[in-house]
């Protein structure tokens, strides 16, 4: 029985590569693999107008094709939650991060925390941290927010390659994925 996840070999472009340009990304796995779910666990930051479409290529390769051409300058990181699996026991491919940057660096900044329910103080598990301007107050209900994370089960986040500057966070149990507060139940 297959018991351990798939392990990224390779990426094209390299991981953290700077000056992307394109709308292409394949990452090689070291054993045959299949996506599921790719809407709900895939997260990008900053997020994207229109999802990207992801689907395996040649047995183990995923491919993500962006449907819109990437800001330039900010450094994105695509987590992939687990959407990757290996095909035979659909092993996930957990904690998968993918980084570059359309800029000549990688953006530095980071931010960890934890997420506690505001009702009961126990940790808020997979829900989303928004990072918005400081000071936008509104930007939960009808902007984009400039960066995103998920808490872990127990209500830890981590958000890397951030820009420098001041940013207003929300935590927000996002039920439809648009990373809005727009639903009586968020």
């Amino acid at each position: 029985q297959d018991t351990a996840p798939p392990v990224l070999l390779e990426a094209e472009p390299p991981m953290l590569c700077t000056r992307f340009t394109g709308r292409r990304i394949a990452l090689h796995f070291d054993e045959r693999v299949k996506v599921v779910d790719a809407a709900r666990q895939l997260l990008i930051s900053p997020p994207l107008a229109n999802a990207p479409e992801l689907h395996v290529q040649g047995g183990n390769t995923v491919v993500i094709d962006l449907q819109e051409a990437l800001a330039p300058a900010p450094t994105y990181s695509f987590t992939l939650g687990e959407a990757v699996v290996d095909l035979t026991e659909g092993n996930p491919a957990s904690g998968l991060t993918y980084v570059l940057s359309t800029g000549d660096q990688l953006d530095s900044g980071a931010v960890t925390g934890r997420v506690l329910h505001a009702a009961t103080g126990k940790p808020a598990a997979g829900v989303q941290v928004l990072f918005h301007a400081a000071g936008d107050t509104a930007g939960i209900r009808r902007g984009r927010p400039l960066y995103a994370a998920r808490s872990d089960g127990e209500g830890r986040f981590t958000a890397r390659y951030l820009r420098n500057g001041g940013y207003t966070l929300h935590a927000l149990g996002d039920r439809n994925g648009n990373l809005r507060f727009d639903l009586p139940l968020e």
